[in-house]
């Protein structure tokens, strides 16, 4: 007969092991993504550009942008006790993300936290999206639980049939 002392010695190590595994495939690194040649919709000014970035950015939560010079703005995110920077180059046309630093995502050189990437792709949706490109915006970044990606339609939906 096995007392409990034995099968808690023999169960615990497993379980370890497997909460373990479970939580370092969470911080799991990806290579780092960069938004290149993000291509606006339709016709606007450098000033127009710079505000349809600002809103999408702000639509996201948890982002701060200032202007470096025309057609050049950093923007950070911060949440937790992780913090990313980007920059955005654009011009009339099109935008470009690229990253500038970061703090508590394991940069490595190449490699990056996933958290990172899916904030920088929620971003670039946003943008897309605000420039008239149709895609939904992903509110948050990162994959937060309970969002949607759902956008209000606004009028009388019509039937194809």
């Amino acid at each position: 007969m096995i007392d409990r002392r034995s099968m808690l010695r023999s169960v615990v190590p497993v379980t370890v092991a497997i909460g373990g595994g479970i939580g370092l495939g969470a911080c799991r690194a990806q290579p780092i993504y960069e938004s290149a040649n993000g291509q606006f919709q339709g016709r606007g000014s450098l000033s127009e550009r710079e505000a349809l970035i600002r809103r999408a950015a702000a639509s996201q939560g948890g982002w701060s942008v200032q202007s470096m010079r025309p057609g050049l703005l950093r923007a950070t995110n911060t949440w937790r006790s992780h913090q990313m920077t980007v920059d955005i180059s654009f011009d009339i046309r099109s935008f470009t993300i690229r990253y500038v630093n970061s703090v508590n995502l394991d940069y490595n050189g190449a490699q990056i936290h996933a958290n990172y990437n899916a904030r920088v792709q929620a971003l670039e949706r946003a943008i897309l999206q605000g420039s008239g490109a149709g895609l939904p915006i992903s509110r948050g970044g990162g994959g937060s639980a309970g969002g949607s990606d759902a956008v209000p339609v606004s009028g009388p939906i019509v039937s194809q049939e």
